[in-house]
């Protein structure tokens, strides 16, 4: 029958029922699988063991670590590496911290660790080795193997912990600010008369704590109301172990006074205040956090739809912004409800403007297209008068009246009526007062008494200087050069071509002077040289004598006389008005000077003229006749 009902039950209820009835059995079992499992979890392919010596000190100071590491696995295609307890390579071990082992094969080393305070406290130190493992797949794993050695502080300990603790951070004005001083005694010997004292702007009143037995703890509070201004945490401590005594200073902390400064006002906007139904929302959270204060686990709610967003953070100088999308079927009014704790431990509530979207029927939806003109974009003057036309079209289903066309808030034209698909064209002057962008909207109520608007496109008038009438140029008086400057072409181009005018003229007119100049030259050259070429035929064709008697013509040679007049030409001589003229008065007497020989002419009055005339000398050629004070006797040279 209990076979039956085992087989009933199933195997569970069997192994169930011999599990309650031989559970010793089953612990033994498990137990001996456990342990036959051990040796093929471990891992003992890499031995090492430490030893301190000396194993007991009673200060801080160095100590000689022996080390041995050995290979009980296969050769090692990698070698181990050992690191001491600050985590620096061992030199001293192997081949500067690193040994490639051999199956079987140990390395031993030795070398000298300073201990600190805190592993004296600890009472031990922890070596690491360091090697890659590779399974049989040819993955490596890097495993590391940690090792301690024991060692006993038996010496005096002095260690007074202290942690301080400032609370708010930022403290509004009138607030209290708490700063806590957590004392543990960390050494080994008892801590006596331990004395704080803070900053004048916390506490004028130092406060104490008689004795601290090793591993006890107490605390400490300073608290200080904040003013206008910030104020400085600054502890000094001071303390005795035994027969001396100690003192620690903590770092001055400034605690800011809070200058709280969120920007709330219209901080919930929406991409579309009119949807159809079933059609999608987008509201936009924005929050400035312009102060010196943190905003944590900030939250945010609806009154429709419950909770927004949670566990928001807005640090100073922050922009917290959320966006969330909303299906919606009909018209809702949202007002977002923001929670605000910060870290001067107060929190604050504060909620968002309304933002209502409407739900319409898509026959109810109201819709209108704005489209402005103008033929001119520039003007010359401002004001100026400028033309716009402005087209309002119905595109919804249904009548639109009474549309408002404004610029700006100032109201423009009031179109009664438009039936769908009906346009209205306003046109008129306005006076400008200046340039820039300019936008017409058309304002209108919906079916459900909201007031929906659209804009139009923008218009750009620009405005653009007028063009000078064109004067003449007034003529340039070229001033004397004195230094060169490169000026554009563009503004010497006619100034350059009018000089150069000017000038190819004045080339012209001196080049016509030289020509003639040089042809007048030439012509008197000519001239001279014809001249100068008579004269000296004219003295080489003189008979020169080395003495010449110019009182008596006779004595000249007769080839002179021939020569000079030929006898065809020899006339009866017949007396003229000249000769009488040219009779001498008196006969020439030679007196003599002593001038190289010769002779000058003088006139001697003792005698009258008229006694004895003087004979006429034969009248010589007449091209050959020459003043006699022009000629002057030959040198005895010549």
């Amino acid at each position: 029958m209990r076979i039956c009902a085992y087989q009933e039950g199933g195997l569970g209820v069997f192994f169930a029922h011999m599990i309650r009835k031989h559970w010793v059995l089953v612990l033994a079992v498990l137990a001996a699988m456990l342990l036959f499992a051990l040796p093929a979890l471990a891992d003992d392919t890499i031995g090492i063991t430490l030893s301190v010596e000396p194993a007991e000190l009673t200060a801080p100071g160095p100590v000689t670590v022996s080390i041995r590491v050995v290979n009980n696995g296969p050769d090692m295609s990698e070698p181990v590496l050992l690191y001491d307890p600050d985590g620096q390579i061992v030199t001293a071990f192997g081949d500067g911290g690193q040994a490639l082992l051999r199956q079987g094969e140990f390395v031993t080393a030795q070398h000298t660790y300073n201990v600190t305070q805190a592993q004296l406290n600890a009472g031990k130190l922890t070596y690491i080795l360091s090697y890659n493992s590779v399974d049989e797949s040819g993955n490596v794993t890097v495993r590391q193997l940690a090792q301690t050695a024991d060692i006993v502080f038996a010496g005096t300990n002095v260690d007074l912990t202290v942690n301080r603790t400032i609370d708010p951070e930022v403290v509004r004005s009138g607030k209290t600010v708490t700063v806590q001083y957590e004392l543990y005694n960390a050494g080994n010997v008892e801590i006596k008369n331990i004395r704080i004292r803070e900053n004048s702007s916390i506490s004028g009143t130092a406060q104490s704590v008689a004795s601290l037995q090793p591993g006890e703890r107490t605390s400490i509070v300073f608290t200080a109301s904040m003013g206008n201004n910030n104020v400085t945490s600054e502890g000094k401590i001071t303390y005795k172990a035994g027969e001396e005594s100690y003192s620690q200073d903590l770092a001055a902390v400034t605690i800011p006074k809070a200058s709280p400064n969120l920007i709330l006002n219209d901080i919930l906007k929406a991409d579309k205040t009119a949807i159809t139904t079933g059609e999608t929302v987008t509201l936009t959270l924005t929050i400035e956090n312009k102060g010196n204060i943190t905003y944590s686990n900030v939250s945010v709610t609806d009154a429709s739809f419950g909770e927004i967003f949670t566990n928001l953070t807005i640090g100073p100088g922050e922009t917290l912004v959320r966006e969330k999308q909303f299906t919606l079927t009909e018209t809702k009014t949202f007002k977002y409800t923001v929670t605000l704790p910060d870290n001067t431990g107060t929190t604050n509530t504060v909620t968002s403007n309304e933002i209502k979207v409407s739900v319409y029927d898509p026959t109810q939806v109201m819709m209108l297209s704005v489209t402005a003109e103008t033929p001119t974009t520039v003007v010359s003057s401002i004001p100026a008068d400028v033309r716009f036309s402005v087209t309002v079209t119905n595109n919804a289903a249904k009548e639109a009246k009474n549309i408002r066309l404004l610029h700006g808030n100032v109201q423009i034209y009031t179109i009664s009526s438009l039936a769908p698909g009906e346009s209205y064209t306003v046109t008129r002057d306005y006076s400008l007062s200046q340039a820039g962008k300019y936008r017409f909207t058309a304002s209108v109520r919906d079916e459900l008494d909201n007031t929906v608007t659209f804009d139009s496109n923008e218009i750009m008038i620009t405005y653009t200087r007028p063009t000078a009438t064109p004067t003449m140029a007034p003529v340039v008086t070229i001033a004397p050069v004195v230094t060169l400057t490169a000026a554009p072409i563009e503004v010497l181009e006619p100034v350059t071509l009018q000089t150069n005018t000017i000038l190819r003229y004045a080339a012209l007119v001196l080049a016509g002077l030289f020509g003639i100049c040089f042809i007048l030259f030439i012509i008197s050259s000519i001239a001279r040289g014809k001249n100068r070429s008579e004269r000296k035929n004219a003295l080489y064709e003189m008979d020169v004598q080395s003495k010449r008697d110019y009182t008596k013509p006779a004595a000249y040679p007769a080839s002179f006389e021939e020569e000079a007049v030929p006898e065809s030409e020899n006339k009866p001589e017949t007396t003229k008005p000249s000769d009488e003229i040219l009779k001498e008065a008196a006969a020439p007497v030679e007196v003599p000077v002593e001038d190289n020989g010769a002779y000058h002419l003088t006139r001697d009055d003792s005698q009258p003229a008229a006694e004895e005339p003087a004979p006429q000398p034969t009248a010589a050629p007449k091209r050959h006749r020459r003043s006699d004070r022009n000629v002057e006797a030959p040198s005895e040279d010549e």
